[in-house]
């Protein structure tokens, strides 16, 4: 295994006390956007049932497929929509705690225990998705919705050797490279996206983006950008844990 993928459209997500910890359930409590909330259900629920599917504690028949399966050949078809998921199923949910670290990037425990592998949450519109990878492996992931964006905004965040060419679907997808590379490094908002450049000749990091790396002892960092659901982008930014490895093309 690489890494997996969960997606949950989250207007289908059970009620959150139907799967959340004790934790995260007082967690919600501070979140005062309906939107920021669905959007954090999203993420958690997905990362939840991604977790309890690799993790052999529940079978693959009793959680929501995995899908877009032209990012992982091994992904199952089969699985139960949100609204069939057992009583049972949803209480083993509760059994594993996603919690946030100062970074920002999420820690996973189950039953208490600290989960070892490596895993990703990301959402955008409708959809929520996460992501997990062995134990020391690195891991981001990103997913946006292509659609107009304001020169400003270019200019602000983009080099100028990634802005061409200029279409909305080829920023979009730059921007989710940018952002998996910013949650693989795991540093979270201290990193501008500006230090992450990616152009036809690779990847290439500045500042503390490139200190960061070094600090992960130069993981060789390979992306994958694909279409989802007509007007998305989604990426995965994965990297086994070999010191002294040098960066990988960029697969598109």
């Amino acid at each position: 295994m690489q890494y997996k993928t969960q997606f949950i459209k989250i207007k289908d997500l059970p009620p959150a006390d139907s799967f959340l910890s004790s934790s995260e359930s007082a967690y919600l409590q501070t979140l005062r956007s309906e939107k920021r909330k669905g959007d954090w259900l999203g993420g958690r629920f997905a990362l939840k049932t991604l977790l309890a599917r690799e993790s052999g504690l529940l079978p693959v028949c009793s959680l929501p497929p995995a899908r877009p399966q032209t990012l992982d050949t091994a992904q199952e078809e089969g699985g139960a929509p949100l609204s069939e998921m057992s009583v049972a199923a949803l209480e083993v949910l509760k059994k594993i705690d996603v919690v946030k670290l100062p970074s920002g990037a999420p820690q996973v425990f189950v039953g208490s225990v600290p989960d070892a592998r490596s895993v990703s949450i990301t959402h955008s519109g409708s959809w929520a998705a996460a992501a997990v990878s062995a134990p020391h492996t690195f891991l981001g992931i990103d997913l946006e919705k292509i659609e107009k964006r304001s020169r400003a905004w270019v200019e602000e965040f983009f080099d100028p050797t990634e802005q061409d060419p200029a279409t909305e679907a080829h920023l979009t997808t730059v921007w989710t490279q940018k952002e998996a590379v910013v949650k693989l490094l795991g540093r979270g908002l201290s990193l501008n996206t500006r230090e992450i450049i990616i152009s036809a000749d690779g990847l290439r990091l500045t500042g503390r983006a490139l200190e960061a790396w070094r600090a992960a002892s130069e993981p060789r960092i390979i992306l994958n950008s694909v279409p989802f659901d007509n007007n998305f982008i989604f990426t995965v930014a994965f990297a086994p844990a070999s010191a002294g490895a040098k960066f990988g093309r960029i697969l598109l």
